[in-house]
């Protein structure tokens, strides 16, 4: 998974930095602690591009994704559940059961998702980003690195819908496009 610490990191000495140059200044400018705390939140939305509520749906997408792609062989049902929607549990156990766990394979390795539209409308959400799991592999349960017989991934476009359920976001279908990014 690609990780946003980078981002995060900027976002975070921006803010320190501002926070001390309104501290040993002698500017007497009446800056006050909640202007400061304002222009953080910015800097903080500007790093990555997104918003607080469009982070929480992306975060979504991840905890699915680490829970179907980064599950090594635990079961799908135990991983997937509380990041599906009901209606969408059981089609995703059965088609991951019939690809790896029936067969007496698992997936193995790293994957990354880097999300680059969120639409948000309500309770309902969309995520298009491309998916990569070029170096994620489908190896028999219990290997440790992939071998002869391994299936490798690909890098594919993804359009996620989500749902809000009880105050969380729930994956309602994720749809892989044949094209890749």
């Amino acid at each position: 998974m690609t990780s946003r610490r980078p981002r995060w990191f900027a976002a975070v000495a921006l803010a320190a930095a501002l926070t001390l140059s309104a501290c040993g200044s002698d500017d007497e400018s009446g800056l006050s602690a909640e202007a400061t705390a304002s222009e953080t939140a910015s800097a903080s939305e500007a790093a990555d591009g997104f918003t607080a509520e469009e982070r929480e749906v992306i975060e979504a997408v991840e905890r699915y994704q680490t829970a179907f792609y980064g599950r090594g062989a635990k079961s799908i049902e135990a991983t997937l559940e509380g990041t599906v929607t009901d209606q969408f549990f059981a089609e995703a156990v059965a088609g991951e059961k019939a690809t790896t766990e029936d067969k007496g394979l698992q997936r193995l390795g790293p994957y990354s998702f880097e999300p680059s539209v969120v639409t948000i409308e309500g309770d309902e959400a969309e995520v298009r980003g491309c998916l990569d799991t070029t170096s994620s592999f489908v190896v028999k349960r219990g290997e440790t690195e992939a071998g002869v017989g391994s299936q490798a991934g690909q890098r594919a476009k993804q359009e996620i819908t989500l749902e809000r359920v009880d105050g969380t976001w729930l994956v309602a279908f994720p749809f892989g496009k044949d094209a890749t990014c």
